[in-house]
């Protein structure tokens, strides 16, 4: 039994937890960049290059938006877990939320392009990215309580922030799907907030001894 435990306790470690995060996020950016098709028409003429490359922008910014937010998200997670030593079934569980709905980013980000204009795939696009934050939120704050699991070494101190600044996202999503019931195009461009989110914070962040929540 005292193996086991000890196998156990090793196996939860946030260096395991971290490698698998790393693996997703890793495939999920990659998996975005697919749904960009290039022509391969032979002979294709300048204007019906345009054409084509025009009628690709739905996927281009489904494609910026959800590889920015998905890169986000994959920096605070790392900002979560950086002063880590220890997490347990829960923090696994939790995790592995989070990642089932960065995996599936994708595949919403492909029905933006597949279905321009359609008000269901936005809103199903905006809601992945909405409960991806929201999951990584929830996450954050659990790790966060947890004073024991801190490592001593150099690393920062974790530091709680506003309400505000760890919903963004989620707040976005919700106002997106709602837009969306009045134009498709606004709901898209929504999403734009948060990066200027992250501009107003740019020198809060730049201090390694404060954390932003997802």
């Amino acid at each position: 039994m005292k193996v086991l435990h000890l196998f156990l306790k090793r196996s939860h470690t946030h260096e395991r937890l971290c490698a698998v995060s790393d693996g997703v996020y890793a495939i999920a950016l990659t998996l975005l960049v697919l749904d960009l098709k290039v022509p391969e028409v032979r002979g294709i003429t300048n204007s019906e290059l345009t054409t084509d490359l025009v009628e690709q922008l739905p996927n281009f910014v489904a494609y910026v938006v959800a590889f920015f937010l998905v890169a986000r998200f994959w920096i605070n997670h790392h900002r979560i877990f950086q002063s880590a030593a220890l997490c347990d079934e829960k923090a696994l569980s939790l995790n592995l939320a989070h990642l089932f709905f960065i995996s599936l980013t994708s595949y919403t980000a492909s029905l933006i392009g597949h279905y321009e204009g359609d008000r269901i795939a936005t809103i199903i696009f905006s809601s992945n990215l909405g409960l991806s934050s929201l999951t990584l939120s929830i996450l954050g704050h659990y790790v966060l309580e947890r004073k024991e699991w801190r490592t001593k070494e150099s690393g920062g101190t974790w530091v709680k922030i506003s309400w505000w600044t760890a919903y963004t996202a989620p707040g976005v999503a919700l106002a997106s799907i709602l837009v969306s019931f009045l134009s498709i195009n606004a709901a898209l461009l929504l999403w734009l907030v948060v990066p200027l989110r992250d501009l107003m914070l740019l020198n809060r962040l730049s201090s390694p001894h404060v954390h932003q929540e997802p």
